[in-house]
């Protein structure tokens, strides 16, 4: 399927000499996430920043931040460096970042300054990125400091599909729409010839508009839509039921425009390599919860990843932190403590055996911090998200063997999904129609 090239997958091409055999740790693309301010202009119902405020970060810290991953100072380099990660990104959210456009404009210049002045590898392999709420693109000094940045710029406006699924829960704290705006800026960074990402997510509140926000997307122009239902409590198998119909709507949709998904077209709901049992050598964390991100708040405050920080957790645990810029990192005992158990955690520790010998197991993800904020420990695994994956294994079978014989594709993608699961979601006669189409040559 069409994907745009990731920066990682980039450096891999240009740069095969960083490959080096039996380094297990080496990560080409390490990303730093600077959280510029926790407060939002919008009040989006899904939002898991649960505890917005008002902070925002000072230029001195930011500095310190950056001072601390080039120097490799205070225990910085014993977590990240340029050999383990010959690529770096430096990620700016919020709250809504833009609302710090100033400021990301000087983290930027003073990021780049000290690496010609230190002669950095990171030099030239540097990029930034910002997702936005898209509402206050068009502010003319918004305007500059993308222009200004574009090259070494990751920009994406989340839209939500269409107005009806993007309204219903992406507004104003006056509950007034954001759906206009946020188009426009897309539209406007797209017809400039840039590259626009795309991100939905699916909650209980919105499943049932996936298919109309889906070619929605498709009819704007996006070529690649990642979309994911969220890993928070709420779901039911009834919305088990509405994803499989809205996502059959949709690969009918696909079938019927003859959309070229080898080549042209990407949609993250449908996946070809998921929805089968995994190795049980195969242990790796679905994210980077687990020590390989980092991410810095307002304060100064140093955290394995954005979503262990006050903001996200709000007062149902307390925050991960293990470090500060003007200490550095893992130089406490407290510190190095939660910086080694985040390293031993992997997919069996995390596991129950239920999910680590799952029939459906490639493919189902997790937040590796959510569970921290629901457990109390990293090393744990919600699941509430499990039946939501079990509609995408049906709905996944369905469109790809449709897919494949349409196009005279000599494969099939078998059901994994024990029939007892499937009829929690589907009929029996909708169960056998997916078994034929699965087993036909």
């Amino acid at each position: 399927m069409k994907r745009t090239e990731q920066y990682t997958e980039q450096l891999s091409r240009l740069y095969p000499e960083l490959h080096q055999a039996n380094e297990k740790e080496k990560i080409l693309t390490q990303t730093v996430t600077f959280q510029v301010t926790d407060d939002c202009n919008l009040s989006c119902t899904y939002c898991y920043q649960i505890k917005k405020g008002k902070r925002k970060m000072s230029l001195e810290t930011a500095e310190k931040m950056i001072d601390l991953l080039l120097t490799g100072e205070k225990g910085m380099k014993e977590y990240i460096n340029p050999h383990k990660s010959p690529g770096l990104i430096i990620d700016f959210i919020g709250g809504e970042p833009l609302l710090e456009t100033k400021l990301i404009d000087q983290i930027c210049s003073y990021a780049i300054d000290r690496m010609i002045e230190l002669n950095h590898p990171w030099l030239d392999k540097t990029m930034f990125s910002i997702c936005s709420n898209g509402t206050l693109y068009h502010d003319p000094e918004v305007g500059k400091v993308l222009d200004k940045w574009k090259n070494r710029l990751s920009f994406s406006v989340t839209v939500d599909g269409n107005q009806e699924l993007h309204d219903s829960c992406r507004i104003f704290p006056d509950g007034s729409p954001s759906y206009d705006l946020a188009v426009s800026a897309a539209k406007d960074w797209m017809n400039k010839g840039n590259y626009m990402g795309s991100k939905i997510t699916i909650a209980p509140a919105n499943v049932m508009h996936t298919y109309d926000a889906i070619v929605h997307m498709f009819e704007l122009g996006y070529c690649e839509i990642n979309a994911n239902c969220v890993y928070e409590d709420g779901w039911k198998p009834i919305h088990a039921t509405v994803l499989y119909n809205e996502m059959k709507r949709l690969a009918d949709y696909i079938l019927e425009n003859n959309m070229d998904f080898e080549n042209d077209y990407y949609c993250s709901l449908f996946e070809e390599e998921f929805f089968h049992p995994k190795l049980s050598s195969d242990l790796e964390n679905w994210c980077g919860g687990n020590g390989v991100m980092l991410a810095v708040d307002p304060a100064g405050i140093i955290y394995p990843c954005l979503r262990y920080m006050e903001s996200s957790l709000g007062n149902q645990q307390e925050p991960y932190s293990i470090g500060d810029v003007d200490h550095g990192i893992c130089q406490t005992e407290c510190d190095r403590c939660r910086v080694e158990r985040l390293k031993k955690i992997d997919r069996r520790t995390q596991s129950t055996d239920e999910c680590f010998n799952c029939p459906i197991a490639e493919g189902c993800s997790w937040c590796t911090a959510y569970n921290y904020q629901i457990f109390g420990t990293p090393d744990a695994r919600a699941t509430y998200i499990c039946i939501m994956h079990k509609a995408r294994a049906l709905a996944n079978a369905y469109f790809w063997n449709r897919y494949y014989r349409k196009n005279k594709i000599n494969k099939r993608m078998k059901l994994y999904i024990p029939k007892e699961w499937a009829l929690d979601i589907i009929t029996e006669k909708e169960w056998n129609l997916l078994k034929r189409e699965a087993e036909e040559e």
